[in-house]
């Protein structure tokens, strides 16, 4: 796997900060894709974190970046993703996932400028979402629209 683009969470809130100034020079939409495993939270540690981080990264495109976020979730910042695009990415990674790491996953998202109008909107949307799909019972994602 290329871990080259897993990177930790000051380097991702850095570069969240930069591709928001570039979409808005170049008029591209900018999408964050917020994933916890379906487990309690006591269950969840820092090495699966670590694999789930590294999996989404090997699966995502080259222009993409994964992150942990925390001890308990991965990010995922998609350069000219829209929302719409969303569910479909994050069907492909449970086909890895699943299978490779035995478990679900919850995640939510949201799109610049489509639901956020700026990084700290858009990180704070997706994480909110995240936590609410996995409390309405996980394996979903939720969306703002």
């Amino acid at each position: 796997m290329d871990q080259l683009n897993v990177v930790d969470r000051g380097l991702f809130t850095f570069s969240l900060n930069h591709e928001i100034h570039k979409a808005i020079r170049l008029r591209y939409p900018l999408s964050l894709l917020c994933l916890t495993p379906d487990r309690p939270r006591a269950e969840i540690t820092s090495p699966l974190i670590h694999r789930l981080a590294a999996l989404t990264a090997s699966r995502v495109r080259a222009t993409d970046l994964a992150a942990s976020l925390d001890l308990s979730s991965v990010a995922i910042l998609l350069v000219d993703a829209e929302t719409r695009n969303l569910s479909g990415i994050l069907d492909r990674l449970k086909e890895e996932i699943e299978p490779r790491l035995h478990l679900t996953v919850s995640a939510g998202g949201g799109c610049y400028p489509e639901t956020a109008s700026n990084e700290a909107e858009l990180l704070e949307q997706a994480i909110e979402l995240m936590r609410r799909a996995k409390a309405e019972g996980g394996d979903r994602l939720c969306l703002p629209i």
